[in-house]
């Protein structure tokens, strides 16, 4: 319990937030790059799941269709990436990452909180256990 408080308290959390906002926008331009089919969607338990492989476009050059087999084989591994790292935490982190860069009302804090059964200070640890996590699985945390 002391080495998980330990890596908290080295972790910069206004930062390392910032960083998984910046993942979460990347993540939303590049599904605009797929087909809807090929999408990742949220399940009913709050996790991801991922459409599979977006190699269908073509084009009549050759060069150009390397680089864009190329191009989609690194959407699709960086996608993959953060579906493997959202499904890795726990149902009230994905639930609340969910609520914040994917529900289409995009609800504040204060009307995220209400789907939950927590006080304001059980939020608030939620919210920064999900920010961590998921920066720690993809490696964007930042370390004071």
């Amino acid at each position: 319990m002391k080495n998980e408080a330990d890596i908290y308290n080295a972790i910069d959390y206004r930062k390392t937030k910032n960083a998984v906002q910046q993942v979460m926008q990347v993540y939303k331009l590049l599904t605009l790059r797929l087909e809807e089919s090929k999408c990742p969607k949220i399940t009913g338990k709050y996790g991801l799941s991922f459409g599979g492989n977006t190699n269908s476009r073509k084009s009549n050059v050759e060069g150009m269709v390397m680089k864009t087999i190329v191009l989609e084989n690194k959407i699709d591994e960086y996608l993959t990436r953060i579906v493997n790292a959202f499904n890795k935490l726990e149902d009230d982190e994905r639930r609340y990452l969910y609520y914040k860069f994917f529900d289409p009302s995009n609800p504040t804090d204060e009307q995220i909180i209400q789907h939950f059964n927590r006080y304001e200070y059980g939020f608030r640890t939620l919210k920064k256990q999900a920010y961590i996590k998921f920066a720690l699985i993809m490696c964007v945390e930042v370390y004071k």
